[in-house]
Formats: structure tokens, C-alpha cells, sequence
């Protein structure tokens, strides 16, 4: 039973990744259902969450970053360069249509 409790105790740091993968999903979400919104009224009103959960996001993020638990590789020029150069090898690879 203890063993139980132990793993069932979730640190900050875990519940801010959790926090973040969820938001993560969310704004993917918000974005598929506001692009397929039937009616003017409801893209604006997705657009606006997805605004929102992307401003959270950030917030979250920022933070993560500032305790030093999230920390993405910096791009570099060589970096973006060889990313530009598979993007394009990929795009050569796809079928003709």
C-alpha cells in the first residue's frame, strides 16, 4: 500500500508536463474544429479559445523553462539549414499528384 501511495504522488514538475501535453492536444483540437467550423460564428469562437489555450501554453512553457524543466535544443543556423533540407527531401519523396 505504500508502495502505491508513493507513485500515485505526482511532483510539480510532473503536473506541469501533464498540463502541458494537454494543452499541447487542446490546441490541436481547436485548430481541427475551428477550421472545420460549420458557421462564421463558431470559427470565431474556437479561433478565440485556441487563442487563449495558445497563450496558456506559452505561460506554462515559460515556466517549465524558468525551473529548468523544459528545455528544447536552441536552433542554430546549421540546425534550421539541414531542417529546410529534409523538409525537402520528404517533399521530393511524396507521390505526384
Amino acid at each position: 500500500m505504500q508502495n502505491m501511495q508513493q507513485t500515485a504522488t505526482m511532483s510539480e514538475k510532473d503536473w506541469a508536463t501533464d498540463l502541458l501535453i494537454l494543452e499541447k492536444h487542446l490546441a490541436v483540437s481547436y485548430s481541427v474544429a475551428s477550421n472545420e467550423a460549420s458557421t462564421n460564428q463558431l470559427f470565431q469562437f474556437l479561433q478565440a479559445i485556441l487563442s487563449e489555450t495558445s497563450r496558456q501554453q506559452h505561460t506554462l512553457y515559460s515556466y517549465m523553462e524558468q525551473q529548468n524543466w523544459y528545455n528544447p535544443a536552441k536552433e542554430t543556423p546549421v540546425n534550421i539549414q539541414n531542417a529546410a533540407n529534409q523538409a525537402h527531401t520528404d517533399k521530393s519523396q511524396l507521390p505526384v499528384h
